[in-house]
């Protein structure tokens, strides 16, 4: 037996262990553990610090700006005179029921496996989250029921309305119509955003397209002089007007957002399903494994009036 055949053998036991039909609702301990450590794999999603519920609607607190404190003291406390009648707003969620599926072929998952050094199940599990977590940063940044059902994505986008579609509710806008986009157009949109966030929060963020960031970060590294409203760190531009930058993977063109990063809320409930299948004429055939999850989320924009969003086709 040479050593292709003893490697066919390895493979064949290996992928043997996944071929077995599964079908499992899990707790929601192990749900919310397995959202997390996929959100984990994406670039942006994790930043944002989610939220997990175990109902699929209800509320969360707005990111309005923290009431006043001070209050005259009086002996005669009532429930109004205490924090407790310091109301916060309040924001409802509503989480749409997704489903994600694949086909993951024998050949690559055999090839994670050697590659990770983990058993059959932490392989497979780990090929799925890397793939789930780009469709949801995806879903939850440019989702919009209202997108033309002609449309080439269509199908995916519509499922629900994500921060994109939420942000652009805002009034302050700035559109630079056709024209390229300047670090200077970036500077005097820092004024737009109402001065009451800037003072209340300390993570305000750029949301832009990896094509924006470096259309910004070749105008500031070809300036003949220096750049203090504009800040390179190895090669990438990190602040601009002294505000943090995060480049989101699949934003969609013609469009950035100056806003606290935690305005922006993914909520997941502690609800999720997995079935997986290697048995039918379909699997053999397709040499591969048919992976389905079940999930429920929602994209929560906690105050549209801290958005200040810039539009332009060259974005």
């Amino acid at each position: 037996m040479d050593n292709n055949d003893v490697i066919a053998m390895e493979k064949g036991n290996s992928i043997q262990q996944i071929k077995k039909d599964i079908e499992v609702t899990m707790p929601k301990q192990q749900a919310q553990q397995f959202l997390i450590d996929t959100i984990e794999t994406t670039s942006t999603l994790q930043k944002l610090d989610p939220i997990y519920r175990n109902d699929s609607k209800g509320s969360i607190d707005t990111l309005s700006v923290q009431s006043r404190r001070l209050r005259k003291h009086s002996k005669n406390h009532t429930p109004n005179n205490t924090t407790d009648g310091i109301d916060n707003g309040q924001i409802e969620y509503n989480v749409q029921k997704v489903f994600w599926d694949t086909w993951l072929n024998d050949d690559d998952v055999w090839y994670n496996l050697r590659v990770r050094g983990e058993n059959i199940e932490d392989t497979v599990i780990g090929m799925i989250q890397r793939q789930f977590g780009v469709d949801l940063q995806d879903l939850i940044f440019n989702g919009d029921t209202e997108i033309d059902p002609t449309a080439e994505d269509a199908a995916f986008l519509s499922i629900l309305d994500g921060f994109v579609k939420k942000m652009k509710k805002s009034p302050y806008v700035t559109d630079l119509g056709d024209e390229e986009p300047t670090l200077l157009d970036f500077i005097n949109h820092v004024q737009i955003l109402p001065e009451r966030y800037k003072n209340a929060h300390d993570d305000i963020t750029w949301f832009m397209t990896r094509n924006t960031h470096d259309k910004l970060m070749s105008q500031a590294t070809q300036r003949m002089t220096g750049f203090g409203d504009a800040v390179l760190q190895d090669g990438k531009l990190v602040r601009i007007a002294g505000y943090q930058i995060e480049i989101v993977a699949t934003l969609q063109s013609g469009f950035a957002a100056l806003t606290p990063m935690k305005n922006l809320k993914p909520v997941f409930t502690r609800d999720l399903r997995y079935n997986r299948t290697g048995v039918g004429a379909t699997a053999v055939a397709k040499d591969a494994t048919y992976h389905i999850l079940f999930a429920y989320l929602d994209a929560v924009l906690r105050e549209v009036d801290a958005v200040a969003y810039l539009t332009g086709s060259k974005l």
